[in-house]
């Protein structure tokens, strides 16, 4: 029985130092990731070079200032951010974020692309994903024009910082935090999350 639950249980966020990336090492297109609230989860984004990241953000929202007290490890405070730090919002609740690396994190990890499945099963949540990443200029072109667009309304579980990143590299939104350990699947089957069909997870993974 102990075994079982062990299967089942989703890992909590791992600093896994071998996905570790120094600002030396980036290339443009790279999805980074740092840890937030001690390695509760991460947040992401796409470096474009010349030390910046375009993420996904909620800074002027009701739901950001509910966890803005909440510790971000890894992070400066966005009250101390720099000029080269810049917010570009297309409505309520619609913000990309232009961040230098800085501000992003002290510490920030490289997101792993085309793993498979069996390595994205042993994975932390939010450190990698199956599915094949774009050229890394077409990235860099996305990320640079979700920062004009905006990317829809900011939601934790529908469309989060990894949703956006992982649409930028793929383009299909993709976030394995939102993952339940236990998953409803037909005629009331409950099963662990490993044993689900792919093109289920992509559903919920892609919020929706």
């Amino acid at each position: 029985m102990e075994k079982e639950m062990e299967r089942n249980e989703i890992k909590l966020p791992q600093f896994d130092p071998s996905c570790l990336i120094a600002e030396k090492d980036l290339n443009l297109g790279d999805h980074i990731y740092a840890w937030r609230a001690w390695g509760l989860f991460s947040h992401h984004g796409i470096y474009v070079g010349n030390g910046i990241v375009i993420n996904f953000n909620t800074p002027d929202t009701e739901s950001d200032k509910a966890i803005a007290d909440v510790p971000k490890k890894d992070a400066i405070p966005e009250s101390e951010r720099c000029p080269r730090c810049d917010y570009v919002t297309g409505g309520q609740g619609m913000t990309i974020v232009k961040t230098c690396l800085k501000h992003f994190g002290s510490t920030f990890y490289l997101y792993k692309y085309g793993v498979s499945l069996a390595e994205f099963y042993l994975s932390s949540r939010g450190t990698c994903c199956f599915l094949d990443a774009r050229p890394l200029q077409e990235t860099v072109d996305t990320a640079w024009e979700k920062l004009k667009t905006g990317f829809g309304e900011y939601n934790t579980l529908t469309n989060n910082c990894e949703h956006f990143a992982t649409y930028c590299k793929t383009g299909v939104k993709f976030c394995a935090q939102v993952i339940p350990p236990l998953i409803l699947v037909e005629k009331a089957q409950v099963l662990p999350f490993d044993q689900i069909p792919v093109e289920k997870l992509l559903r919920i993974t892609a919020g929706k």
